[in-house]
């Protein structure tokens, strides 16, 4: 009897510890535990947490309802909805979080376009500016030489006219008549020497001119001789010109005798023309075309 007394209790006390254990906290739900696990790996991602905490909240919010449910021993049901709801909305946190970030990516990249557009933009603009500058300075360069060149073509025209030389194809043309010479002779008379001196003046102040003397007879007499005649009074306007320092290297002398007449041989005064000396004015780079050339 006491055997099947205890017995009975033992059941009794079974029993009550099993309905005690009904009353205790509900089971675990596998899609609440799923829905937490993806919750605090999202608050633990700092991508999420910075470019979606609205989201996060809402997920938050919404997992704390389903635990709160679950704790409460609400219908399984209900707590899954809520614990779903909270899955998907950290789904959508994590979304928003990549689309804002790459949003802000755009950002950045259209930030980082602008400024190399401005820079491009500035750099261009400082080159125009020293593009302009440099147009500037060359323009005023070129006005100063060419205010240079026009002083110097005055001077030049201001001496050419001392000189009494004239302007040919060949270039300046200083002609000593047969006047300056005495009869027969090559040898100069004062007036040729003044001609000589005012052109070893221009020869000085013009370094980079040089001169081609040529030496020119009338029809009378051997061609022989007047061509012998004509290289002689070339050397003596030559001589006459190394004697004022004029170097020898800017001087060369040509002797044409009956060569080149300028007037008729048929008359005194043709003759008088023909019978002369013309010294010929290089450019300013020092080049002086032979006759041939100019004819």
């Amino acid at each position: 009897m006491i055997t099947h007394f205890f017995k009975l209790n033992a059941c009794f006390i079974l029993s009550v510890f099993i309905m005690l254990g009904c009353g205790g906290p509900p089971e675990d739900n596998p899609l609440l535990k799923e829905a937490i696990n993806h919750f605090h790996e999202a608050e633990n991602d700092s991508t999420i947490v910075m470019n979606a905490p609205v989201a996060l909240k809402e997920a938050e919010e919404a997992l704390q309802e389903s635990e709160r449910l679950w704790e409460e021993k609400a219908d399984k049901e209900l707590v899954d909805h809520h614990a779903y709801i909270a899955k998907q909305k950290v789904a959508i946190a994590r979304e928003t979080a990549e689309l804002n970030a790459a949003q802000d990516e755009v950002e950045r990249a259209e930030s980082q376009r602008q400024q190399v557009l401005i820079g491009a933009r500035k750099a261009e603009a400082i080159a125009a500016e020293k593009r302009a500058e440099e147009a500037l300075s060359q323009a005023e360069k070129e006005r100063r030489e060419a205010e240079k060149a026009r002083k110097r073509a005055e001077e030049l025209a201001e001496r050419v006219n001392k000189l009494e030389a004239e302007r040919t194809e060949r270039g300046l043309v200083l002609t000593l008549g047969d006047v300056l010479f005495d009869f027969d002779k090559a040898t100069l008379k004062s007036g040729g020497e003044r001609a000589v001196e005012k052109l070893a003046q221009f020869m000085e102040e013009y370094p980079n001119r040089n001169v081609m003397i040529e030496g020119f007879t009338d029809t009378v007499g051997p061609a022989n001789y007047n061509e012998k005649l004509s290289r002689q009074r070339a050397n003596s306007v030559r001589q006459a010109l190394l004697n004022k320092g004029i170097s020898s290297s800017r001087i060369q002398i040509r002797g044409y005798g009956e060569k080149y007449p300028v007037a008729s041989n048929n008359t005194e005064a043709g003759r008088q023309q023909n019978r002369r000396v013309e010294v010929i004015i290089s450019d300013s780079e020092g080049d002086i075309d032979e006759r041939a050339k100019a004819n």
